[in-house]
């Protein structure tokens, strides 16, 4: 069986290959752990898109804090983004757009968020409260969105993501994309090991496991339990949690 390693531990997700006749020792201790492992048990932030809408409000005050979102949101202008290039008013409505998407459940309720049907009682996935806060730490605080929201759109894929564990960055998708083209050309790579260092959020294991199917195998490693934690929710969600295709390594 062929070892092949994806290193994913720095921010910049830069992919490293290491030669299976330097690795061939460090096959036994990297398969000894699971996704069972106690490290895994943490349980990480759901997505808010994920979550049951146990919340309440009526239209009216649901658009009164549409209007003062959006209001707070025009106020930025350029001022972040001639700062330090951070998102400018339209990028901020956008978000806005998609956290009330994320929120209510009945999206029908978009349209007809008006006057008359101000006593309407909308079912919510966080409370109104929440969503004033959330919306203070995102131009306040300047949280990024992704954590505001609890996810991030990665491929074709939504993963779970939290504070402590690295958003995917778009020219991380590469790195899934070689290794299509790498299986492609050698179908044995298929049924090889993989090894996604410093996994994160577990996108790489993820998209990769996604190209192997059930004839090979990821094992996703971090030092961090958290990531850990958000790693196996992401792999759990899509499918990838069994033995013979994902392993976790809480030593890293």
């Amino acid at each position: 069986m062929k070892l092949n390693f994806t290193r994913a531990c720095c921010p910049s997700n830069f992919s490293t290959f290491i030669k299976p006749s330097l690795c061939t020792n460090l096959h036994r201790p990297l398969y000894s752990s699971s996704l069972s492992s106690s490290h895994t048990s943490l349980k990480p932030q759901i997505p808010l898109f994920l979550r049951p809408p146990m919340h309440s409000a009526t239209v009216s005050d649901l658009q009164k804090w549409h209007d003062w979102a959006k209001r707070l949101a025009s106020s930025v202008g350029t001022t972040f983004l001639d700062s330090d290039n951070g998102p400018d008013s339209s990028l901020l409505c956008r978000e806005l757009k998609w956290l009330v998407e994320d929120t209510i459940e009945d999206h029908s309720v978009l349209s007809q968020m008006s006057i008359e049907n101000g006593k309407r009682s909308v079912r919510l996935r966080a409370c109104l409260e929440d969503l004033y806060n959330m919306w203070k730490q995102r131009i306040e605080e300047r949280k990024p969105f992704q954590y505001i929201v609890g996810c991030e759109h990665w491929r074709d894929l939504v993963l779970s993501v939290q504070e402590g564990v690295l958003i995917p960055r778009p020219e991380t998708e590469l790195i899934v994309d070689l290794v299509a083209d790498v299986v492609s050309e050698n179908e044995d790579l298929r049924e090889g090991l993989w090894a996604d260092l410093g996994t994160g959020s577990g996108a790489l294991a993820v998209g990769i496991g996604r190209i192997l199917g059930s004839r090979g195998m990821v094992i996703a490693t971090d030092l961090n339990p958290i990531a850990l934690s958000v790693a196996a929710f992401n792999l759990q969600r899509y499918g990838l949690q069994g033995p013979a295709t994902i392993k976790c390594n809480p030593r890293g």
